[in-house]
């Protein structure tokens, strides 16, 4: 139990991760406020409501990433040098929970129209439930993965190793 509460400590009461946090909660007002706008103004009313998540969540995810791409490149991670390969591999990450979150919002998109039965004609906000809960879960694997990318590629080109 010692060593659980030492990780915790450690890794998410800091002023980074208090950091983190807070541009995560802008970066999720952000990703709910483009999701809606596409969900209900964006897409066709026509199309399958799963392709219309699936679509609306690709553009919050893009509007809201770049955001807190700068956000914690400025004010969490604080890499002092930056390079078109640190930009690059943050962005592959950015990429694979662009996918992630878009199959989480997906599925959480079908369980509350299928099985909770959840009408968002008549409870439109509730549109924002799935992208929520999809944001929610990666939460933590974003934070280690990106401390460890902006780590890693915090290198001046001097520094690295010559062929």
């Amino acid at each position: 139990m010692k060593k659980i509460w030492t990780f915790i400590r450690t890794n998410f009461l800091t002023t980074k991760f208090l950091s983190f946090g807070i541009i995560g909660v802008v970066n999720t007002l952000i990703h709910m406020g483009i999701y809606w706008v596409f969900y209900h103004h964006v897409f066709s009313s026509s199309t399958s409501e799963s392709v219309v998540a699936f679509l609306s969540n690709t553009a919050a995810f893009i509007g809201a990433s770049t955001f807190s791409y700068f956000a914690n490149a400025f004010f969490t991670f604080k890499p002092k040098h930056k390079s078109t390969m640190q930009f690059t591999i943050v962005l592959g990450v950015f990429l694979a929970r662009l996918l992630i979150s878009s199959l989480l919002t997906t599925g959480f998109d079908y369980a509350i129209i299928h099985w909770v039965k959840l009408n968002y004609e008549l409870y439109p906000w509730t549109t924002v439930i799935a992208p929520f809960l999809g944001s929610v879960f990666l939460i933590p694997i974003a934070y280690f993965a990106l401390d460890y990318v902006f780590h890693k590629t915090d290198v001046k080109k001097n520094d690295l190793p010559q062929p």
